[in-house]
């Protein structure tokens, strides 16, 4: 350390020493300032001294010790109510030559190292041994100072060092401790220390002999409950029993009819032994039973047998869901190896697509085919991490996390687990449940995981847990290593049409015992103007509508009329403008709720070259305009641009629908399309969109959501779309009656289109 100027936080009830971390909370403005102050000037270093009178306000300046403690903050927590929590760590003592107050009531000191002291090596050594005897024999005599602390000192050979973390950890009064604080000669502080260990073992001896008179005191109670055990046997056979004896002979009853492990059947009989002792008016009572009651219902060794026929498997999920065939490939392979291997790990599937598609209900599909029984928690909302892993049961109230409460509820340890909404999960200051999620979703791990309530492991790795969110990005890194994704795009409409006619209609005519008739023109004209999604929800309830007015009002059910039933079209087919406009381009985009026709306009005036943007842009977007602009300037010969209007002009992109957030790299082609068409004057029919990223080399790279926006593009009447040759083999993955009528074309550099559109 070097001779600096310090800012001085008092400290009134605790004591740091060198070698040691310490948490404090700071409350006051004043001490907020001084921590605020150490940050920024002082790299986080503090002067921590102890005052003489602690029922001071504002010490005397002249009374204040000479030696203080050079520290450094760890870590620093602003908590809701205003508290800032620190992690102290002591570096070092110093000697303060002066203090200052300064005019906004906080201290300063000027600060020296404190003086190196010579001593006798071998006087050291003896020292050294008789403090680590007296330690080793403290340890053994008390309680309250737990092995740990040899830990720390294990290999120190500093006498300097060993002295502060042994007085550190004793558990000496605060007027004991701050003396430590002033003994900056080791040798003694090694004396003292020695001194007061003695004296405390002393101590403990006094209150041993103390608890051993208790314990003969005990004995006699232990007699005592004894004849309360004859009595109790007594009124058993004359049927006179009170209620907590009652409750012993359920639990009893209720452990010798369970199957348990070796490790929790000693847990149980622990916990029974300790209620059976508990008074019936100790409030221990209630929280000894709950416990119990949880222990003996879980189902440790309780699990279902899985079907294991491939092709009885397949028959069922095909019977409840048209495609998703990704998650049936996987679930028929995941029962394939289980066949040939004996213990096979459950795979932690997470299936992401837009709302409707039927990621829940193919869940619950895949617990019926694999004769599971099935459970299901939401961790949408959830922020605290408790409800993951449990709570202590010291607290009151608590109780298992939702993982644990799940699989007591459904009886079995093998069942399929849906986690729902994964995406929305969100962290505060009560914790990550996320990260609390790791151990339970980590195949290596979730064999022993451990719920803070339960406090005993708990086999998980049978449990086939299946995750669902909307939003692949939204989920944390190192919660997405852990998972399988399966991504489920939007349905087309051919598709919608085949999941009515085989799915939906058959399951309404069951319930409403109704047959009706709708034609598939019916059918397409209820899904292209009563409804817009990516799934099947909306399309079903408008059957469901459908079928009960049919039921109501005895309408007939072989020639029905969709307007009279359903009421004016909701959604118009022909979404996209007629009319064309200089700087005005459909550029496709893609939502978790499935694609969408971006309109992107873009307007010049005079001015001074600047840009302006909106319509509730990210970054990354922003970015994108920025990157064609470049890129037009730096090919204006070629694409006969006169670069100057950039100077005396200021430019105005703006996305329509700006109550909603718009990112992403995709709309670069249509945002530098839009420019050029404004500088050249030139209109782009409304038939034409496109998608992609542009660079500065004018290169143009793949983008995600293919799919979904040219299902958007077939329903805004677009009959021409460019796309990045890149992504030219997700286009071939979609049906060919979705293209019919639509041309695509695939460009590598963005001059192509330029030579087709201008």
């Amino acid at each position: 350390m070097v001779e600096t100027n310090l800012p001085v936080l008092f400290l009134r009830d605790t004591v740091i020493l060198p070698y040691n971390e310490l948490r404090i909370e700071v409350s006051s403005e004043l001490e907020k300032r001084i921590i605020n102050i150490s940050e920024k000037n002082h790299d986080g270093h503090i002067l921590f001294i102890n005052i003489p009178n602690i029922a001071e306000d504002k010490p005397n300046v002249r009374k204040l010790p000479k030696i203080g403690i050079l520290g450094k903050i760890k870590t620093k927590l602003a908590l809701p109510n205003g508290v800032i929590r620190l992690v102290i760590v002591g570096i070092d003592r110093v000697e303060v030559i002066n203090y200052l107050e300064n005019d906004d009531d906080t201290y300063e000191a000027f600060a020296i190292p404190t003086k190196e002291y010579d001593f006798n090596e071998l006087e050291a050594i003896a020292l050294k041994r008789i403090l680590l005897k007296d330690l080793n024999d403290y340890i053994e005599l008390s309680p309250n100072v737990s092995n740990n602390v040899l830990g720390r000192i294990s290999g120190i050979s500093s006498i300097s060092r060993l002295t502060d973390i042994i007085a550190f950890e004793m558990p000496f009064e605060y007027t004991t401790k701050v003396n430590y604080v002033e003994l900056s000669n080791p040798m003694n502080r090694i004396k003292t220390l020695i001194q007061d260990l003695n004296r405390e073992m002393e101590t403990v001896k006094l209150e041993n002999s103390i608890d051993e008179h208790l314990k003969e005191r005990l004995d006699e109670e232990q007699k005592n409950y004894i004849l309360k055990e004859k009595i109790k046997l007594i009124k058993e056979e004359i049927n006179e029993i009170d209620i907590k004896d009652n409750d012993i002979l359920k639990l009893n009853k209720k452990i010798n009819d369970g199957d348990y492990p070796e490790y929790i059947q000693n847990r149980i009989n622990e916990e029974l032994n300790r209620y059976e002792l508990t008074s019936p008016s100790s409030p221990e009572m209630g929280v000894i039973r709950n416990y119990l009651d949880w222990l003996a219902s879980l189902p440790w060794n309780k699990y279902t047998k899985d079907n294991k026929d491939i092709a009885d498997i397949r028959k069922k999920l095909d019977s409840t869901h048209f495609g998703l065939e990704s998650v049936k490939d996987r679930i028929v392979e995941y029962i394939a190896v289980s066949k040939i291997k004996k213990k096979n790990k459950s795979p932690i599937l997470c299936l992401i697509g837009p709302p409707g598609v039927g990621k829940t209900t193919m869940a619950k599909s895949i617990a019926n085919a694999l004769n599971k029984k099935f459970v299901k928690i939401s961790v949408g909302g959830v922020h605290d991490e408790g409800e993951i892993v449990g709570h202590r049961k010291t607290y009151i109230g608590s109780n298992p996390g939702r993982i644990i409460q799940g699989l007591k509820r459904v009886g079995v340890n093998n069942p399929v687990f849906l986690i729902d909404e994964i995406d929305k999960l969100t962290k505060d200051y009560k914790g990550d449940p996320a990260s609390a999620l790791l151990d339970v979703l980590d195949k290596e791990q979730n064999s022993s995981f451990v719920d803070n309530y339960i406090e005993e492991e708990f086999d998980l790795s049978n449990v086939l847990f299946i995750l669902t969110g909307n939003d692949e990005d939204k989920i944390p890194d190192a919660l997405k290593d852990r998972l399988e994704i399966i991504n489920l795009s939007s349905y087309t409409i051919n598709e919608k049409e085949d999941i009515a006619k085989n799915y939906l209609i058959p399951k309404l005519s069951d319930y409403y015992s109704i047959k009706i008739n709708l034609t598939n023109k019916d059918i397409k004209e209820i899904i292209t103007h009563y409804t817009r999604e990516s799934g099947v929800r909306q399309l079903e309830r408008s059957l469901d509508k459908i079928f009960r007015r049919i039921l109501i009002d005895g309408g007939n059910p072989n020639k029905i009329d969709v307007v009279s039933y359903l009421g004016d079209y909701k959604y118009r087919f022909l979404k996209n403008e007629k009319d064309s406009y200089v700087g005005v381009i459909n550029a496709l985009g893609y939502t978790p709720y499935g694609g969408c026709i971006q309109k992107t306009t873009a307007l010049s005036y005079p001015g001074k070259g600047e840009i302006h943007l909106t319509g509730m842009l990210g970054d990354v977007i922003k970015e994108s305009v920025y990157v064609a602009i470049s890129y037009i300037k730096g090919n204006s010969e070629i694409m006969d641009i006169d670069s100057s209007l950039f100077d005396n002009k200021d430019f105005h992109i703006h996305f329509e629908g700006a109550d909603t957030l718009k990112d992403g790299p995709s709309a670069g082609l249509a945002i530098l399309t839009g420019l050029i068409s404004l500088l050249k004057n030139k209109e782009i029919d409304t038939t034409v969109s496109m998608t992609g990223e542009i660079t500065l080399r004018g290169k143009v790279l793949p983008v995600g959501g293919i799919k979904e926006k040219i299902l958007a593009a077939i329903n805004n009447n677009v009959k021409t779309i460019y796309v990045p040759i890149d992504n030219k083999e997700d286009v071939r993955e979609l049906p060919i009656e979705l293209l019919k009528g639509i041309k695509v074309k695939y460009i590598n550099n963005y001059l192509e289109l330029y030579n087709d559109l201008f």
